[in-house]
């Protein structure tokens, strides 16, 4: 993600180009994002509230719909509307393609009177089947209301988000946008409330460089959308495994929420794979889940060891006190789905393990050459089981031994 530069022309574009549900061009009701951006910088943009009472992770662009309300969403007559719209071939549910479609009109909504708005593109396929993982997966991707109503639920809160983000109305995200979300969504790597410095910023770009698939330096909504969709498994492993209230986690509490990633990640893999996904145009199973981290990702199960969780919290956490907060856990676990991508560039038999000849090959890609009596070396330190190659695990460990 690119700065912005200060000064920018407003241009309103023309109306899309065919009529959509109107809950899908309306502003939806304020998100409690708008709360906190007007709570006091004292209250660390929270609203007002009993402080001795923990706080969830889940507020400001982390938000999640009420409950109830998602229980009751398949009675909104919009989204009934809207569900027999797209369900074009009246087959009482909606397909993959149905479903880009209606998400596409979603985005039309979002930025309509927006300079992205005068350009428009089809919704992103890779978060078209984020979401169908999320809301379909047990249907192999097909959307029946009750799935429907709620998906366009959280889209709208999404979108009600999205818009109170874009504060200056292009219809996409700048970096500076992003950290200021993320700060006053509780995301304060350091401190400084507002999210304008420069270490804040820096790391705006690079938790939004991972998601800024087109790479023009913004997020556009169904970017956003796909960043949301996953730190919801990070949040949600991260307190399924941690207190409420608390702030850090040891060694042993990581292998248990990296586990629950892994795991919760799994749905995300089996719809990469499924047929119906290749319909979508550019779609590709091995680009969407390059980075992410699942059950099956190597033909097996294999959780990380308590010394892959001790160098992480030592390369990423608060050192020799051995914990990391959520801060910290969060930009680890960017920099392990780049480790994977290149786990994964390296691994050219696609056995899930890497030999030496694959390392050699590796390092030598990456302008590093080295000598054979080195790679021998170096493959033996990390070849903790003596298969005679690297696990991701392994290669984990390497990585970060190595960045040290």
């Amino acid at each position: 993600l690119k700065p912005r530069d200060a000064d920018v022309v407003c241009i309103t574009p023309c109306p899309p180009p065919f009529e959509v549900p109107k809950m899908m061009m309306m502003n939806p009701p304020l998100s409690p994002l708008r709360n906190m951006a007007q709570s006091p910088p004292w209250m660390g943009g929270m609203p007002m509230m009993n402080m001795s009472m923990p706080i969830s992770r889940k507020r400001g662009i982390f938000a999640e719909p009420d409950p109830y309300a998602r229980s009751m969403a398949a009675q909104n007559p919009e989204y009934q509307y809207a569900f027999q719209m797209f369900d074009r071939d009246r087959s009482g549910s909606i397909d993959v393609m149905e479903l880009s479609d209606a998400l596409s009109a979603v985005e039309k909504g979002v930025e309509a009177n927006t300079m992205r708005g005068m350009f428009p593109h089809y919704f992103n396929p890779h978060t078209v089947m984020w979401l169908s993982a999320r809301f379909a997966a047990s249907g192999g991707g097909v959307i029946h209301l009750q799935q429907f109503a709620e998906m366009m639920q959280y889209l709208e809160s999404l979108k009600s988000i999205f818009a109170q983000i874009d504060t200056d109305r292009t219809g996409d995200l700048s970096v500076q946008e992003l950290s200021r979300a993320l700060s006053i969504s509780g995301f304060s790597v350091s401190g400084v409330y507002g999210g304008g410095d420069a270490l804040s910023l820096a790391v705006a770009e690079q938790i939004g460089r991972s998601y800024d698939f087109d790479g023009n330096g913004v997020l556009t909504f169904d970017e956003f959308v796909q960043l949301r969709l996953e730190w919801d498994c990070y949040l949600d492993a991260w307190q399924e495994h941690v207190p409420m209230g608390s702030d850090n986690i040891a060694p042993q509490q990581l292998l248990h929420v990296l586990e629950g990633i892994k795991h919760s990640m799994e749905p995300i893999s089996a719809m990469a794979y499924h047929p119906s996904m290749s319909n979508l145009n550019g779609f590709s199973p091995m680009s969407s889940l390059g980075g992410l981290l699942y059950a099956s990702m190597f033909n097996i199960n294999r959780p990380f060891s308590p010394r892959t969780a001790q160098l992480l919290i030592a390369r990423f956490g608060s050192g020799m006190q051995q914990y990391m907060n959520f801060e910290q856990f969060c930009m680890m676990m960017e920099w392990i789905k780049e480790q994977k991508k290149k786990f994964v560039s390296a691994d050219l038999d696609r056995t899930g393990k890497i030999n030496l000849s694959e390392l050699a090959t590796a390092f030598a890609c990456s302008g590093m050459p080295m000598s054979p009596a080195g790679l021998i070396e170096l493959a033996r330190r990390y070849d903790q089981d003596g298969s005679g190659c690297l696990e991701f695990d392994e290669f984990l460990q390497m990585m970060v031994e190595m960045s040290n």
